[in-house]
C-alpha cells in the first residue's frame, strides 16, 4: 500500500479538527460537554497513527519526483457535501434537529452516490432513532425544537 502526502495532510487535518472540537466542547454545559470532548479526543487519537505511518513512509522513501496527488478525489462531491453541511448548520435552529438531520441524510446520500431509496431511508431512520435515544432518553438534553412544534 502506498502512503501519499494526502494521508499525512488528512491526518493533520483530523487532528486539528478533533482538537478544536474538544476545545470548543469543553465550554458546553455539564454533561453536554462529554459528546464533543469525546468525539474530538477520539478523532485526534485515531489521526495519530495515520500521521505516524505516513510520516515514516515518506521519510523512508525520500523525496519523490512524482507530482503530489490532489487532496480531494471528487471536488464536485466535496463541494456538494460542504454545501449540504452549511445548509444543515444554518437550517438547524429554524427547522429543528430531527427534521434537519433527516433531510440532511436523505439529500447527502445521493450526492455521495447511494441511489437505493430503501438503503437511504433505512440509514436515516436508524440514525434519527439513535440520536433520539442518545439525546432525549439517555442524556435528557433538549435539541432545537421542530418548526411544526414551535409555538
Amino acid at each position: 500500500m502506498s502512503i501519499t502526502y494526502r494521508d499525512l495532510f488528512s491526518g493533520i487535518a483530523f487532528l486539528i479538527i478533533g482538537a478544536t472540537t474538544a476545545w470548543i466542547g469543553k465550554d458546553f454545559y455539564a454533561d453536554a460537554a462529554y459528546i464533543p470532548i469525546g468525539a474530538g479526543a477520539l478523532m485526534g487519537m485515531f489521526s495519530l497513527p495515520l500521521i505516524w505511518r505516513s510520516s515514516v513512509d515518506l521519510l523512508a522513501r525520500g523525496p519523490s519526483r512524482q507530482p503530489v496527488m490532489a487532496l480531494v478525489d471528487h471536488p464536485g462531491r466535496f463541494l456538494a457535501t460542504l454545501g449540504c453541511c452549511l445548509v444543515y448548520y444554518v437550517a438547524l435552529p429554524a427547522v429543528g434537529f430531527y427534521t434537519t438531520s433527516a433531510l440532511f441524510i436523505t439529500v447527502l446520500a445521493p450526492v455521495l452516490g447511494e441511489r437505493r431509496p430503501v438503503v437511504v431511508l433505512s440509514i436515516t431512520l436508524v440514525f434519527i432513532t439513535l440520536l433520539y435515544g442518545l439525546f432525549a432518553v439517555v442524556l435528557k438534553r433538549p435539541l432545537p425544537v421542530e418548526f411544526f412544534l414551535a409555538s
